[in-house]
């Protein structure tokens, strides 16, 4: 049988700092540019394992950096918060508002943002988190809503909060439930914006995942306690399935010093293969998992 297969190779790399730690200023300033790469992933830690899982943030950036125009049609309708009631679909639509609510602000579609802004307050107060998304926070968003890093900022800032809250207060289930809800959501923007503009570097982006979905699966099962998410692992595990199924190889290029920085980043060449049809069992079991979340 014939088939189509999709190879392509794109340069990454990871800066060392070998200087000092660096002024509050500078601190500041790699927050945010932490936040504002594209490459970069979230770590953060559940029971003492860490698990680093690509922000909603990043995603959204690279769909910007690669120029692939704003598609309201692929975001979840904000009028079916209402209809959630339970713990698990409310943890994880926050977490599928939050991605929505970042693509549009990253896209600079303030008075959509502001809909999603007011379903997710719906949320958390369903899920206890006013605290996280409260007043001052929604001031300091509409304030800022012509500036798309302070939004980034600000929005980052409030997931954090809730995070940490959900963690003291040992609800880690439901913390992990909105990352994994953030994570399928930007999963599904970025393979329905490369079925209708296929484009390498969100494709390489996808096709990464691999690692990440294995973390998702270990975390989910970590954390279900009483089977109640069995159908989402199972699919999950069905959607590795296709995953494993990618190539990807990393080869080494020459380390890049800046002297004047006292940086130096480090550099490798990732080549992927993808079968197409691969690749469209993907696209479709993604779409399968976001529907039955979002129904």
């Amino acid at each position: 049988m014939n088939k189509l297969l999709t190879t392509f190779m794109l340069c990454t790399g990871v800066v060392l700092m070998t200087g000092s730690c660096g002024t509050e200023e500078e601190k500041k300033s790699e927050t945010s540019k932490e936040i504002a790469d594209p490459n970069s992933s979230l770590t953060t830690k559940f029971d003492d394992k860490i698990f680093s899982i690509p922000s909603p943030m990043q995603m959204a950036l690279l769909l910007e950096e690669s120029k692939s125009p704003y598609n309201e049609y692929l975001l979840n309708d904000p009028g079916k918060v209402s209809d959630y009631t339970s713990e698990y679909k409310n943890a994880l639509n926050l977490g599928i508002c939050g991605t929505d609510l970042v693509y549009v602000s990253i896209y600079k579609q303030n008075s959509i943002a502001l809909k999603y802004l007011s379903e997710i307050e719906n949320l958390t107060g369903k899920l206890g988190l006013e605290g996280a998304f409260d007043k001052d926070f929604m001031t300091r968003f509409k304030k800022n809503s012509t500036n798309k890093d302070s939004m980034m900022m600000i929005i980052s800032d409030a997931f954090k909060k809730s995070d940490s809250f959900l963690k003291s207060n040992n609800r880690q289930s439901v913390s992990a439930l909105i990352l994994v809800g953030g994570w399928i959501e930007s999963m599904y923007i970025a393979c329905s914006i490369n079925k209708e503009h296929a484009n390498e570097k969100i494709l390489n982006r996808i096709a990464e995942q691999t690692e990440t979905l294995n973390t998702i699966i270990t975390l989910l099962t970590d954390y279900n306690k009483k089977g109640d998410w069995d159908e989402l692992i199972k699919d999950m595990k069905d959607l590795k399935f296709y995953f494993d199924q990618i190539s990807i190889k990393y080869e080494y290029q020459t380390p890049v010093t800046n002297a004047k920085t006292k940086t130096t980043t480090l550099r490798h060449k990732i080549v992927v293969t993808i079968d197409s049809n691969v690749e469209s069992f993907i696209n479709q079991k993604i779409e399968v998992i976001r529907s039955k979340i979002t129904e």
